[in-house]
């Protein structure tokens, strides 16, 4: 008699209407719970990231996207969105920092929440400049990754502790440092440098 694998009677037991199309995926697969922890793993995740499983969203995702990480999932739980994509780094369960592009969504069991499940698509890692080719200055650098996550001048302001002038000094320094006319193409440039 052949003994059931726990990880496909875990997804059994958090999404079993999914669980057979869910379980024959190649792409890295995983399910969070309601709490952040990381539930299940399909077989090609664990070989891009080693196993996760118990592990924290707060755990897993860098510093730099654990806020926006974390929004997001709790739009998921408290059902305000059903589905996301964007970019992540991760740490590893050998503690190399991936970027991973997700596609997530959340898991019904008779109609209510009861996780998130996700596609990580793991990218290839650009290496991050050093800190002098960094055109921007640390506190910029702070200001460019709240306008990264769509954060108004207001809001920018009341985060930092600074004055909303201050952040508006900070984003016109931003923009011709990076050569740019708009806060967005100052995002993109960011992202296209590879320090966002």
């Amino acid at each position: 008699m052949v003994a059931a694998d726990p990880n496909i009677e875990e997804l059994r037991r958090i999404a079993p209407d999914l669980a057979p199309s869910i379980s024959r995926l190649t792409v890295p697969a995983y399910i969070l719970d309601t709490n952040g922890f990381v539930r299940w793993m399909n077989a090609a995740a664990v070989e891009a990231f080693g196993d996760l499983r118990g592990k924290r969203i707060g755990q897993i995702v860098e510093r730099d996207y654990l806020t926006l990480a974390r929004q997001e999932f709790a739009a998921k739980i408290l059902g305000t969105v059903e589905a996301t994509e964007g970019t992540v780094a991760v740490r590893t369960a050998d503690g190399r920092r991936v970027t991973v592009e997700i596609s997530s969504t959340t898991v019904l069991d008779h109609g209510s929440i009861v996780g998130v499940f996700g596609l990580a698509d793991p990218t290839e890692e650009a290496p991050k400049p050093s800190l002098d080719e960094v055109p921007v200055t640390p506190r910029q650098m702070d200001v460019l990754r709240h306008l990264a996550r769509g954060h108004s001048t207001a809001i920018i302001a009341e985060k930092l502790g600074i004055a909303t002038e201050t952040v508006r000094n900070h984003v016109r320094a931003i923009i011709a440092r990076l050569g740019v006319h708009t806060r967005l193409e100052a995002v993109i440039r960011a992202h296209e440098l590879g320090i966002l």
